[in-house]
């Protein structure tokens, strides 16, 4: 399961985030974070410029090893400030254009559908500055 970090100041590096992330699922289960070696597979800090407002957001996408440890980081972590960074970390689901529901929908029932355009930001670059 993925989990977004999203509005990270600019100086952020994969292993902050990684820390952070640990630190989050130690604060639920204090003594089976001991045996826990894999928690984190992988981690991303992504840089989106916007074209029209030149201003700069950085973003972390961390994938973690089950549903429910990734939930319990989830929990522990919304809301609170760690290493200054204050955190609202959120499922991360990943959406392609191929399994876009409106576009697989007759005329009739796309008519109904509430959200008709696309709910993406334009003019937007993307680059994934760390991995690991």
């Amino acid at each position: 399961m993925w989990i977004f970090y999203k509005h990270l100041p600019r100086g952020t590096t994969i292993r902050d985030v990684n820390k952070i992330t640990r630190k989050g699922y130690r604060l639920g289960w204090q003594f089976l974070s001991l045996f826990k070696k894999g928690l984190i597979k992988r981690s991303k800090i992504i840089r989106i410029k916007d074209l029209k407002t030149d201003s700069m957001e950085y973003h972390a996408i961390v994938q973690v090893d089950s549903p429910v440890s990734a939930e319990s980081i989830i929990e522990n972590l919304d809301g609170k400030t760690v290493n200054g960074l204050f955190l609202k970390p959120h499922r991360y689901h990943r959406r392609f254009p191929s399994r876009d529901r409106r576009i697989r929908q007759p005329a009739s029932i796309k008519l109904q559908e509430r959200r008709q355009g696309e709910r993406r930001r334009e003019n937007l670059i993307t680059r994934v500055l760390e991995t690991s």
